[in-house]
Order: structure tokens, then sequence, then C-alpha cells
């Protein structure tokens, strides 16, 4: 039933409208309006005085308008939609490992509080011990601040345990640990503390003014994180790698997966250990400053295969070696690398013909020119030997995996890099502003757990088709807040807000349907 407006034009031309109480009846497959009474006119006083009475009578068979009308009802408003999302991810993968015997109840609730707000909005843990107030739903009123440093503390503890339970009892979920990429990047710190963990060194941020952590991460084929590792920030990559190769083979247990790294982990001392540990690899190998590459891998005769969308190999046999060698062809890539040398090339002929030489010893350009007798001139040599680099590189494994699958699985390898661009951007890493060295190992635990979820995410919605923007749906669903209402007799409801469509897609992934609009509580 509804209350309806019906105009009337009297005999005055002038327009009465009256209010029509109506049902809405279903007649033979049609719907059909019945007129139960007429409530009279809608300018007249006495009839307005009528329905005030008939509502406040009716709101004791309303519950849910009699709250929202009533003066004395208490109204409280808080963000649901991150928690409603993430809180079940969380429970169903890395909240059963930190519940159990690793950390308290409470420890592991600011854990995830922390991540929580990686994942929706970072700032700093005072910020976010804040911003814990306005979340609905997620049983955080029961935190105080010093339990946020209590947790990062017990991270910092428990890395080790912890990514052994995530690796063990979720290894379902590696369903390509045959094949491990690792990779490293830095990150910087404001001040300068911890001493011998904060340290100057190359920085990939060019902050080279602050001191530096290294980080370095594994993930598996499909690009879900296995452990990462916090080195001082001077150290090495290949030195980093051992570490990682001691820590994946110590703690993990890993036996028998292929390791693939770039070309900067890449030393004898650490291809010795892998063989001597009986791992497999596939490693790529500088181009200019090694001679086996240069004269015999290179200048080997063979056909390419084409194995995929610009990408063709050919396997090199060296009767010496132990490792076998793939070479690999972007032929676009070719393509660009002769046009940007042609570039440079036309720029040097231009200042030499000039009679200027400034700068010709810099950068790219000192490949291109020779200095005889004081005389700086184009080397035509060095030229032709370059073009033999276009659009290549070369890989070393000691794999029997066909040229193509050792071509295609070193390919992934972008994955780090966008695990990389993911942990300092939305989910900001950096700076890094604690002091202590727990502190820091703990902050940067926080971020690779929000990495992890955020992974597991990726992997469901591509599962579901979706193509859309992580940044649009995480928008949404901060989006989504829900009021709860408190009457004066206990009754208690919560009404949310309406979903927004970019939102759906990460209920879908998690196995949930879109909580009913109004549900009483109490």
């Amino acid at each position: 039933m509804f209350v309806r407006e019906k105009k009337r034009r009297n005999q005055d031309v002038s327009v009465a409208t009256y209010l029509q109480l109506v049902e809405n009846k279903r007649v033979e497959g049609r719907t059909r309006q019945r007129v139960l009474c007429t409530l009279g006119r809608a300018d007249d006083p006495k009839l307005r005085a009528d329905l005030g009475r008939l509502v406040s009578t009716a709101r004791r068979y309303a519950e849910e308008e009699a709250l929202v009308v009533d003066a004395s009802t208490r109204m409280e408003t808080k963000t649901w939609g991150p928690h409603l999302v993430w809180g079940r991810l969380w429970r169903e993968t890395l909240g059963p490992i930190l519940e159990g015997e690793l950390f308290p109840e409470r420890l592991a609730r600011a854990v995830y509080l922390m991540v929580l707000g990686r994942l929706s909005a970072p700032r700093s843990k005072y910020a976010t011990f804040a911003w814990a107030e306005d979340v609905y739903g997620a049983g955080f009123e029961e935190l105080e601040l010093h339990d946020l440093y209590r947790a990062l503390d017990l991270l910092a503890e428990k890395k080790e345990s912890l990514e052994r339970a995530w690796f063990s009892q979720h290894r379902n979920l590696f369903t390509d640990t045959d094949l491990l990429y690792f990779d490293t990047t830095s990150t910087y710190l404001e001040g300068a503390h911890p001493e011998g963990l904060a340290a100057f060194g190359y920085s990939r941020d060019k902050r080279s003014d602050r001191r530096q952590l290294a980080l370095g991460v594994v993930l598996t084929r499909e690009g879900l994180p296995v452990p990462h590792l916090v080195l001082p920030g001077n150290t090495a990559d290949p030195e980093a790698f051992r570490e990682a190769l001691s820590y994946l083979r110590e703690v993990l247990g890993v036996s028998r997966a292929i390791l693939c790294c770039d070309r900067g982990m890449v030393s004898e001392k650490n291809l010795a250990a892998m063989r001597e540990a009986e791992l497999p690899y596939i490693v790529a190998t500088r181009l200019r400053g090694s001679k086996l590459v240069t004269d015999e891998v290179l200048r080997q005769a063979g056909r390419y295969e084409e194995v995929a969308e610009n990408l063709q190999v050919k396997e090199v046999n060296l009767k010496e070696e132990e490792d076998r060698y793939i070479v690999c062809l972007n032929p676009l890539g070719a393509e660009e690398d002769r046009r940007n040398r042609e570039g440079i090339l036309a720029h040097l002929e231009e200042k030499l013909s000039g009679g200027s030489a400034s700068g010709l010893l810099r950068g790219a350009a000192r490949r291109y020119v020779r200095i005889q007798g004081g005389v700086v001139a184009l080397d035509r040599a060095k030229i032709a030997e370059e073009a033999r680099y276009d659009g290549k590189w070369v890989l070393r494994t000691n794999t029997d995996l066909p040229p193509s699958e050792v071509a295609c699985a070193y390919k992934g390898l972008w994955q780090v890099e966008q695990a990389f661009r993911v942990l300092k951007t939305p989910l900001e890493l950096r700076p890094i502003y604690h002091w202590t060295e727990s502190r820091i190992l703990g902050h940067v635990m926080v971020c690779f757990l929000a990495f992890v979820l955020r992974q597991l995410m990726a992997k469901r919605l591509a599962k579901l088709g979706w193509r859309g923007s992580f940044t649009e749906l995480l928008s949404a669903l901060g989006r989504v807040r829900v009021t709860v209402l408190r009457g004066k007799g206990g009754q208690t409801f919560r009404l949310r807000d309406e979903i927004p469509a970019a939102a759906m897609p990460a209920l879908h992934a998690v196995g949930m349907r879109a909580p009913q609009r109004l549900e009483r509580l109490d």
C-alpha cells in the first residue's frame, strides 16, 4: 500500500489535489491499482493533523521507520567496504597463521589493522590507529596505540616462522613452485639509524642523499610472494642473492625449484653455490664485457625459432661449458635499438663536423668514438660491434627445459619489478621513519603482508575475467559506509550504503554476496 496524489479540475478551472490510499493487486497476470479510500484534500490542515496521528500509531508496527524518525535514536556511521572484503580474505589466508601460536589475538588484530590501513589509505601508525575508529565490524575498539608498535616488534621477531608457516600451510596456492623469481631494490629511510642496516648505497629511487635498505623479494611463476629479505643498504646484488638462496634452502626448505634472476645477480661464485646445492637456475648474462658471450655465443651460427610474439630463440652449445646458452631476439626491440643508435650517430657526426668534441666521451656516445692522435672520430668497428647486440639478450641455464620454455620463463621476471612498484607506490613502503631495527623490519613485513593479500585478490579477480582498475576498485570499496541505528528500547539496525558497481567484483572474488541493505542486529 502507498499514498498517491490525485488531481481534479474544478468547475472554476482551479485544481484540487486529493490524497488516496492505494494498493497494487495482481489480476490476470497484470498489476492493477485499487483505491482503498480517499483521505481528503492535501491542503486541508485537519487532514495533516489526522495523518500525523495515523503515522504515530503505525510506528508501533514499523520498528525500522520508527527508529529513523524518533529523535531519541542514536546513529553512528562508519566505513565498512574495505574490511568487508579484505577481512574475509585475511581470515581465509593469513589470519589463521598469525592468530595461532605465533601472535596473541590482540596483536594479530593490530597487525591486521596496519595491513588494512596499507591497502586502504597508507598513513603513519598513529594516524592508522586514529583511522581505526572509523572502521566498522573489525573489532579494533579494544586496541591501544602501543599495541601497534608491540605488533611491529613481534613481526620482526617472528618473520621466519611466519613465512615458513605461510609457505607450508598454503603451499597448495603455490601451484608453480617449480619456478621462483628473485630480484632486489632499495628503499630509503629518514634518519641515520639503525646502524648496520641503514647505509649509503645505490638508490633505485634516486635518493642518494638518504641512507638505504636493500630489499629482496621472491615470487612464484604466478606472482605470489614467498619470502622477502631486508639487508643493509650497501649490499651488492650477488651477495643479496646468496642470502636469498640460503633463506630458501635453510628456512623454507626449498630444494628443487628453478631460480630465475637478472644479470645483476650473476657471479661465478653464486652459480657454483647453486650447482653444489643441485639447484636448477635460469639467469641472464651480460652481453658486453664477457668474451665468452661476445666471441663464442653470439658468433655461433644457427637459425632462430619463433616461440611467441616478438620473441625468437636459438640454443648455443659450447663443448667446454657445462651450462646451456639461449640467445633471445626481439625483432621490434632490434629495430628500436637500430633507430636509437642512428639518432646518436647523426648527433655525433653533426658535432664532429662543427669541430666540437665536448660530451662525446660520456654516456652511450663513448661506445661509438675513438681518440687517435688527439683527434676524436667515429669508430666504425665499435659501431658494427654494437649492431650485433640489437634486440638480443642471452640466458644461461643448467636445466633441461626446451629453449622456448627457458625464454618464456625468464620473461616472467617482470612480475618482481611490478611487485616493487606496488610496494613503493600504492602501499607506500617508503620513506621509512622508524629508527629501531625491529620497527623497520616490522614495517616492511606489514607492507609485504598487504602485498600478499593484494596479489591473492588480483589472482581471484583474474579467474573471474575481471580487467578493471585496481585503484578504482579500492576507491569504490572505500565509499561503502554503514549506519548503525540504536533505539531507546534496545533495538539495533544496520543500514548500509549502496555498493558501487565498481566494488562488486571484489565481493565476488571472495565469495560474498552483498549484505542486506537494512538488517536487524539485536
